[in-house]
């Protein structure tokens, strides 16, 4: 009877509809899980005659709430918080150091040019000398521990770098491994939501460590590229990042792609975390040791020049103080044997002749070309490089709240579009309930009729 029939459809329609929310409930606390919903379609009649009704009701299909610019949108906001969050870290580290009394150049060259004044008292004076001595060797090591730790922030952020490219090429071949498997399931007609889901999930944090592009393909694939172009996944084909280190220097690298044997350099801005690293290594770290180094070249040369125009207490010509390797002044400046009356302090070895002395305390207001403030005091470089850096910290951290911010904004409108309300699935389950026990009326009537048509008989 097709009374019996329609009904039938409806008890089939209506259970899958309390499979896929019973599924939803399941998955009320499940991260990244979208939601389903079963998309309904009537069964018209199966001939053309007038009095027929239909033939009940079947499932078309299940529907994955979810929507592709919502979740483009989500990437590229975690992309610009990610960028912006590394960056930070490693910033608020610089304006740590930089804030230290013991890292302070202007604090020790004071001590030294206070020790020099001193000496102008009485120049002979061993004891005095032996302070000048104390001080400029105390400088030296302010420079070196800076320096240092300049250079293991350097040699730290290639360790991330080589962290944040494993993980990269690990999400790229998931991907792609996921992407065959959606291709596999949908070719067989199959609900491929998990494996949708799970790839949304790959991709979120693949956009952490760069920023990226996504275009879906019609077999249900999912195209990844980087912003500029790059190829990354491709149908069930990943692509391997690569670090290329730096000839001059080894804890910078250049990146690129190599793609089933072909490379591609990446000359833009990668974005995410790999973004932030090499720009921050590049644009602010280097050029701050770059003007490190050339405050203790100036340092050591004008003190080192000055004392050789003088004579020591032995009548022997000025010999140098400081001593450092040009290829890396800030972290080999240190003070050379000079012994307190070896200090050449006099300009013609009369003992309580000050003239030398007097030209190095007049370099408290020499300037000097340093790399990024021209011509300057060194005490005044050193003020303006912590200043810099604090200036810059307040901004990247002002930009990491609004990155944040539009993320967070982002995140609520797909988990408001894509999430589970248990509230909305309470009610469901109660309307799929109802339908389900009518359709039960329908056949138990439909069942009484046809006894009482038997009846008759």
């Amino acid at each position: 009877m097709s009374i019996i029939n329609i009904a039938l459809s409806g008890l089939n329609a209506n259970r899958a509809g309390l499979d896929v929310t019973a599924q939803n409930v399941a998955n009320v606390n499940t991260p990244g899980y979208s939601r389903q919903q079963a998309m309904y379609a009537a069964v018209g009649p199966g001939s053309p005659m007038a009095n027929s009704a239909g033939r009940g009701v079947e499932v078309t299909g299940i529907r994955r709430v979810s929507d592709e610019f919502v979740v483009k949108q989500t990437w590229a906001t975690q992309s610009q918080a990610s960028y912006n969050s590394r960056y930070l870290s490693n910033m608020s580290q610089l304006e740590s150091i930089m804030g230290a009394d013991s890292f302070n150049i202007s604090m020790g060259l004071d001590n030294l040019y206070a020790a020099l004044n001193d000496a102008s008292v009485k120049p002979e004076s061993a004891p005095l000398r032996q302070q000048i001595i104390s001080e400029a060797d105390a400088l030296t090591r302010r420079f070196n521990t800076l320096s240092e730790s300049y250079y293991s922030q350097h040699k730290d952020l290639s360790d991330q770098r080589t962290a944040a490219v494993e993980l990269s090429n690990s999400l790229l071949v998931n991907i792609a491994d996921v992407n065959k498997r959606i291709v596999e399931m949908s070719a067989t007609s199959g609900n491929p939501s998990h494996l949708l889901d799970e790839r949304d999930a790959l991709i979120g944090q693949l956009s952490e460590m760069m920023s990226i592009k996504t275009n879906m393909q019609p077999d249900g694939s999912m195209q990844v590229t980087l912003a500029s172009g790059q190829p990354l996944v491709i149908g069930d084909q990943a692509s391997q990042l690569k670090a290329v280190p730096d000839a001059t220097d080894p804890y910078l690298a250049d990146m690129e792609i190599d793609f089933i044997g072909q490379r591609f350099p990446i000359n833009g801005d990668i974005g995410g975390e790999l973004g932030a690293i090499s720009d921050y290594q590049v644009d602010t770290l280097l050029p701050f040791r770059e003007s490190l180094d050339d405050m203790a070249v100036a340092i050591a040369d004008a003190f080192n020049n000055t004392l050789a125009t003088g004579q020591d207490l032995n009548g022997n010509a000025g010999q140098p103080l400081f001593a450092y390797d040009p290829t890396s002044p800030s972290s080999s400046l240190k003070i050379t044997t000079l012994q307190p009356d070896e200090l050449a302090l006099s300009s013609d070895g009369t003992p309580g002749n000050s003239d030398v002395l007097t030209s190095l305390i007049g370099l408290s207001n020499q300037t000097f070309a340093v790399t990024g403030y021209g011509n300057i005091s060194i005490s005044d470089a050193f003020t303006s490089m912590v200043g810099d850096t604090a200036i810059k910290a307040r901004q990247v951290s002002s930009d990491a709240k609004a990155a944040d911010s539009l993320n967070s904004q982002a995140i609520a409108v797909k988990e408001n579009l894509s999430s589970v309300n248990s509230d909305e699935e309470a009610a469901n389950l109660m309307v799929f309930a109802n339908a389900y026990q009518a359709n039960m009326k329908v056949i138990s009537t439909a069942n009484n009729l046809f006894d009482t048509v038997l009846a008759m008989f």
